[in-house]
C-alpha cells in the first residue's frame, strides 16, 4: 500500500505571534507542536514572522527551510 504524499499546512501566521513548530513529528497537530515530544531529546522550533503572512508549513518533516515548506516531500 502507497503511502500518501504529505500535504504542506496553509496557514495565515500573525505578526510577532511565537509560534511552535514541531520537531519529533509525533504531534497530532502539525506543523505545531502539541507536546508529544515530551521525554525526548526532541524540542519545538519557535518562531514568529515580522509580518501577517499567508505561507505553507512543512508537514513531512524533509524541508530544509523549517518551519517553511520548500517541496522536498
Amino acid at each position: 500500500m502507497n503511502k500518501p504524499i504529505p500535504t504542506p499546512k496553509a496557514c495565515y501566521l500573525i505578526k510577532d505571534k511565537t509560534y511552535a513548530y514541531c520537531t519529533c513529528n509525533h504531534s497530532i497537530t502539525k506543523p505545531y507542536c502539541d507536546g508529544s515530544h515530551k521525554g525526548t531529546q526532541h524540542k519545538p522550533l519557535l518562531f514568529k514572522v515580522p509580518k501577517n503572512e499567508k505561507t505553507f508549513l512543512c508537514t513531512c518533516g524533509s524541508t530544509k527551510d523549517a518551519p517553511y515548506c520548500d517541496g522536498s516531500h
